[in-house]
């Protein structure tokens, strides 16, 4: 099988070796970066780079996204700067190659001791998901707080999301792609903004935390973060018990797969 953009992809991994093998391990991204952009332009070869993607779900704008690089209007370049690529970077830049509508990507590690590249291709069709098996798995749910049907809409609206967009985003992307499936399937959503750090009881100061109020009694916050243990679980219920919201669904959009995570007050 004939391997699409073989010519340019060809010459963006050369260019790859040439700079991985001209300079240290342990610089930030953008001297790699600003380092293969000079290359490949020198073989007159387009190259645009932090090109600004508009993200959209269902057809509604929820975010903006960078590219790395993409070049000669064919391949996006993802690059990295970790000890060794993982599956979440490949699926990372897969989610890119959708927004830009583009098939085939490179994922470049220039903080690996050898060099280290994916060669990727996007396939337009979406996973199956089986989410009646997901919802078995997590803990049961107190039948006086979410009904089960409550519960299959809005997990499985957390699952479709995760399944048509793909890790990679920053947090407030999913929380408007959660906020627009909620509300196609119908569903009582409000977006919230913010959350108060509760100390001894009291509010001591607001955080910018875009989360969502579905059906009145149950939170939904959407997080894309590298370690869970950095959002402060704690603080969350807090925040419930200060709204009277006796349940809340922490859905962390990092990873390839989503493991929600149910709060109880």
């Amino acid at each position: 099988m004939k391997l699409l953009y073989k010519e340019t992809t060809g010459l963006i991994i050369g260019v790859y070796y040439n700079v991985y093998n001209g300079t240290g391990r342990n610089y930030p991204e953008y001297i790699y970066e600003n380092a293969m952009v000079g290359d490949i332009r020198a073989l007159h070869v387009p190259c645009q780079r932090q090109v600004e993607y508009q993200v959209f779900y269902k057809s509604s704008l929820v975010g903006l996204q960078r590219l790395d690089l993409f070049v000669a209007s064919e391949v996006g370049v993802e690059l990295k700067v970790v000890p060794a690529l993982l599956p979440i970077h490949k699926a990372q830049a897969i989610s890119y190659l959708k927004v830009i509508g583009k098939h085939v990507g490179l994922l470049f590690n220039f903080g690996s001791p050898e060099p280290e590249f994916e060669r990727l291709y996007f396939d337009p069709r979406p996973p199956q998901n089986d989410l009646d098996a997901a919802i078995r798995a997590l803990p049961e749910f107190p039948t006086s707080y979410l009904t089960p049907e409550l519960t299959y809409d809005v997990i499985g609206g957390l699952f479709e999301v995760h399944t048509t967009l793909g890790p990679g985003f920053i947090h407030r992307i999913y929380a408007n792609a959660c906020y627009h499936e909620l509300q196609l399937r119908g569903l009582d959503v409000r977006p919230q903004k913010a959350y108060q750090v509760i100390y001894r009881g009291r509010p001591v100061g607001e955080i910018k935390f875009g989360h969502l109020l579905v059906g009145g009694p149950v939170f939904v916050f959407p997080v894309a973060v590298q370690d869970i243990n950095d959002i402060h679980i704690n603080n969350l219920k807090d925040w419930m018990r200060v709204q009277d919201i006796p349940m809340g669904i922490l859905a962390n959009f990092y990873d390839t797969s989503l493991n929600p995570i149910v709060l109880r007050i």
